[in-house]
């Protein structure tokens, strides 16, 4: 068999659990992955199947919670949640949700996320969660995925 053209478990895994959602949302997760992993240089990436979602966090950690933010994969759109976005400085007013921490920018496209205004709120919460963690250097020399599948009857595909 030729190596060249297996799929890292891990990746395989992630195809896996995306499988049951629609193409063009399938789509749309992967190329917010790739966005955010270039963009922020994250040192851990957590997959979390939940009852209503599919959770994909960064962050320096292998908490939740000390993610920066994550993409959260719905049936028919996504979310991308800031797990301290009250903290964040959003003069666009992209930011939506009334919570006590966490704030989200719904997506509809790529192109949603590649502006001045997003992008900036990714810098401020990778740099919060990095203080926070006291990771030892500015960027990551390789990423970790991680996928820690929920047990539970799914609301969701799948």
């Amino acid at each position: 068999m030729n190596t060249a053209l297996m799929k890292d478990p891990v990746e395989a895994q992630i195809d896996t659990l995306l499988l049951p959602f629609s193409d063009d949302i399938i789509k749309l997760a992967n190329g917010l992955r790739h966005f955010i992993r270039n963009e922020t240089h994250p040192a851990t990436e957590l997959v979390g199947d939940s009852t209503l979602s599919l959770n994909i966090g960064y962050g320096f950690t292998e908490k939740a919670w000390d993610c920066y933010c994550a993409i959260i994969v719905y049936s028919k759109h996504i979310n991308i949640s800031f797990p301290s976005g009250v903290r964040l400085n959003d003069p666009a007013g992209l930011l939506q949700g009334s919570g006590k921490r966490i704030r989200h920018i719904r997506i509809s496209r790529l192109d949603d996320i590649r502006n001045r205004q997003v992008l900036n709120l990714l810098k401020q919460a990778r740099e919060l969660a990095f203080v926070a963690s006291g990771a030892g250097s500015e960027k990551s020399t390789r990423l970790r995925t991680i996928v820690k599948p929920i047990a539970g009857i799914k609301k969701r595909p799948g």
